[in-house]
């Protein structure tokens, strides 16, 4: 309301408590608020000014309410205001009826709710702008009517002027037609040419007004012929613009690309009565659009091929990592571990030899026992040998033992079907360092309690899901987003292209889900499920029912 004046309220009531209970009220839609003890005094305010909205009382001494809102009804500029009853005695239907009678808009019963009744003034207040607007409007528009009427007149004035200059004007279009560097063509409603222009018997070298009707189609390429008059019979039939291409011969046996195009000209009606059309030379631009879409696929399959040696380059790089890593574990467990239990065997034969150092050689000894335990860890950390010899399942059960002893982090496994097949050792090996890398962030970064790891497979795929309890990951994580994963998201995820498959990772609130999808050729009728639980861990739960 501040783009335009305040509207006014008058209030009328001979109690100065109600007038004021009002005026808190209605304070904040920020209206010009004017009071009124009296009918009389309400009257003298109504000369004066233009007001919105009336409320006032029902009883009232001298004047009551229903007889000051005949005396407004009464009045030619007031006929239109709008009045508001408010009563705390008057409250039957009877009452009612009579204040509506008397052109009560509405009639509002004591106590007053105030935000009932700002809503009510406000609406009045509204519909007391808008018929200020269509005053105005409606001597705008008297106004346009006269400029329109002199307009018109000028117009027609004009329009002579303008049908003089016509004939001017389809001189000069004829010479533009014969100067268009396009053929101009036009057409019947049935289809057939009664007119072009010159511009195609030059290049064609046909005899003056010979392609009329369908002659034209003498010069159309024989593979082009059959389905351009089926494109452009089509359009005859629907009404629809026209466009199509096709090769034209010129006067010297050679064909050049056309495009032609066409609109209908409709009477009235909407009946088309005529076609008008160009036909443009397109030849070059043609020959360069088929060299850049022969271009556009041989530089497709070039990336196709380099994309497929970098997948291949890929994979052997991963499996590469893979005989090293095994290749390290069994250096560590068959060299350096049988040279410390080498060692652990003469540091015991010095105890025999000096039983005076027994404390220190039994220092040494359990110096020994953790440096062999730890190499034997390692050497299985870099490649369990159960992962060749057992299969993925069990290796994934000893990594989780391992896990729970060395973090504390709580794990379970399930897997389905129960008797798990074994897969083929590339995928194995992909699917436990999957896996690992993603317990390990787990480890590093989720600050989380428990974990849950899910092997299943499903008709033609095998499923891999790895959850936890902890902070959960950024929008930016799930998303995938190159620059926001690290090396372990991005190795986990290029392990399961490799095999064809996808990565997946959510927030499940609390935590995080990384799941990978294989395709796996041999489906596996599915059984019950088995589960390895460490001591004193529950179910796997649901997405929805963390923890």
């Amino acid at each position: 309301m501040s783009a335009r004046a305040k509207a006014n309220i008058l209030m009328v009531d001979d109690q100065p408590a109600k007038l004021l209970s009002y005026e808190v009220i209605l304070n904040e839609l920020g209206l010009n608020l004017i009071k009124a003890t009296s009918g009389r005094a309400a009257l003298e305010h109504l000369l004066k000014t233009d007001i919105a909205v009336v409320l006032m009382d029902v009883s009232m001494p001298e004047i009551d309410g229903f007889q000051l809102a005949e005396m407004i009804r009464d009045h030619p500029r007031c006929q239109k205001t709008a009045i508001i009853f408010i009563s705390a005695v008057h409250m039957s239907d009877v009452d009612r009826l009579q204040g509506y009678e008397r052109g009560a808009v509405d009639y509002i019963s004591v106590p007053v709710v105030p935000e009932l009744l700002r809503a009510k003034v406000s609406v009045f207040v509204e519909l007391h702008h808008r018929a200020h607007q269509l005053e105005t409007l409606n001597r705008e528009l008297e106004a346009r009517v006269a400029e329109r009427t002199e307009e018109l007149k000028l117009r027609a004035e004009a329009l002579e002027h303008l049908n003089g200059e016509l004939a001017r004007k389809n001189q000069e279009l004829d010479a533009i037609v014969k100067t268009a560097p396009d053929i101009i063509f036009s057409r019947k409603t049935d289809g057939t040419r009664d007119y072009i222009s010159g511009r195609f018997y030059e290049f064609t070298g046909a005899p003056p007004n010979s392609a009329n009707g369908l002659d034209w189609l003498k010069y159309v390429h024989p593979e082009d012929k059959g389905r351009s008059m089926e494109e452009w019979t089509h359009c005859v039939q629907s009404g629809q613009n026209y466009e199509s291409e096709y090769r034209l011969r010129g006067r010297d046996g050679q064909y050049r690309w056309f495009r032609a195009r066409a609109v209908p000209l409709r009477d009235p009606t909407g009946n088309v009565v005529r076609w008008y059309g160009t036909c443009a030379d397109i030849h070059d631009s043609k020959l360069l659009e088929h060299s850049m879409r022969d271009s556009a696929a041989e530089l497709e399959r070039k990336v196709d091929e380099r994309t497929a040696t970098l997948r291949l380059l890929s994979g052997r790089l991963m499996t590469m990592q893979d005989d090293e890593r095994r290749r390290i574990a069994r250096e560590l467990h068959d060299g350096l571990g049988q040279e410390l239990v080498a060692m652990k065997m003469l540091v015991n034969a010095m105890l025999h030899d000096a039983p005076g150092l027994k404390v220190q050689v039994g220092e040494v000894n359990n110096m020994i026992d953790r440096a062999c335990q730890e190499i034997r860890s390692l050497s299985h950390l870099l490649h369990p040998p159960l992962l060749d010899e057992v299969g993925l399942i069990s290796a994934v059960r000893w990594y989780l033992d391992g896990l729970t002893q060395r973090s504390g982090i709580k794990t379970a496994l399930e897997v389905q079907p129960a008797n798990f097949p074994r897969l083929a050792p590339d995928l194995e090996r992909a699917i436990f360092r999957i896996v690992q890398e993603a317990l390990t962030n787990v480890f590093r970064h989720a600050r989380a309690q428990r974990g849950w790891i899910s092997v299943e497979q499903r008709d033609c795929e095998v499923v891999v899901s790895v959850r936890d309890d902890g902070k959960g990951i950024t929008q930016q994580v799930s998303e995938l987003r190159p620059d926001k994963i690290g090396v372990g998201i991005s190795g986990m995820r290029q392990r399961a292209k490799e095999f064809g498959g996808e990565l997946r990772v959510t927030n499940a609130n609390p935590g995080t889900i990384v799941e990978v999808a294989i395709p796996y050729p041999t489906p596996v009728p599915q059984q019950s499920v088995v589960s390895a639980w460490p001591p004193g861990s529950d179910r796997l739960p649901a997405v929805s029912e963390p923890g």
